[in-house]
């Protein structure tokens, strides 16, 4: 049984790192699978303190998206991921997430000064990649 769900989390990730990078856009539905998995976890654990993390993230996320800050599908995505992870664990996947995103738009940004050319930071930063990283080591220290 872990093994499959070990199966799911991860070819779903790497489903939403190759769309994310791809068309920087996270699927509705993609979401919604991984919020079905959250919950069959939640449910299997028996653990219900497993839905304060998300609802506060979806909370300070639409606070931060009205400012411009971050995407929703970043914001739902982080939400749907966190209802399999630990509340011990959430400040520091938050932060992995926010160092890897922040890599990746250092990185964007060198490729940008190398090269000059604007699409390589036109676009935005893929940031379902940074979420997806980040949340999957919050997933499995919480196995």
């Amino acid at each position: 049984m872990t093994l499959i769900f070990i199966g799911l989390i991860v070819s779903t990730n790497i489903y939403i790192v190759f769309h994310d990078i791809r068309n920087r856009k996270i699927s509705n539905n993609i979401i919604v699978l991984i919020s079905l998995i959250g919950f069959f976890s939640i449910f299997v654990k028996g653990d219900i303190d497993f839905l304060i993390s998300p609802l506060i993230i979806l909370f300070f996320g639409f606070i931060l998206f009205k400012f411009n800050v971050i995407a929703a599908g970043d914001i739902k995505l982080f939400s749907a991921m966190s209802l399999m992870i630990n509340k011990e664990y959430i400040l520091l996947i938050t932060i992995i997430i926010l160092f890897i995103g922040g890599l990746q738009a250092y990185c964007q940004y060198s490729m940008y000064k190398l090269t000059n050319n604007r699409e390589w930071i036109d676009r935005g930063v893929p940031y379902g990649v940074a979420i997806s990283i980040g949340s999957l080591f919050g997933i499995l220290a919480s196995m």
